[in-house]
């Protein structure tokens, strides 16, 4: 798998949330705790907002524009039959994130 370095853990000070273009795609990365970050698509299925604009509760994001909430753990839309978001392999080298640029293959209802 090819992985992007796409920032630091400590640019993640104040925030859970970032939106990256990576080769013309938007993924996000977001903190769970303290050195542990997962990374999804982060672009909404419906109009294509920057999720990380939307408000972040727990694990739900709620969009901006319409108000699309998705579980970022899962991927799921919980208000709209939706695709999924994909998933990305994060890793994490001396205090860089780097992301897979191939999304994780989704089996029965979850990802890997």
């Amino acid at each position: 798998m090819v992985y992007v370095e796409l920032a630091k853990t400590s640019d993640f000070a104040g925030t859970n949330i970032k939106s990256f273009s990576v080769m013309g795609k938007k993924i996000g990365v977001v903190k769970e705790a303290e050195n542990q970050f997962i990374a999804i698509e982060i672009a909404c299925k419906h109009q294509g907002a920057d999720l990380s604009k939307g408000k972040l509760r727990g694990d739900v994001v709620t969009c901006p524009r319409h108000g699309w909430q998705y579980n970022l753990k899962t991927g799921t839309c919980l208000n709209h039959d939706s695709p999924k978001l994909k998933k990305h392999d994060v890793v994490i080298e001396d205090h860089v994130i780097k992301v897979s640029l191939t999304p994780l293959k989704y089996t029965h209802g979850t990802t890997r």
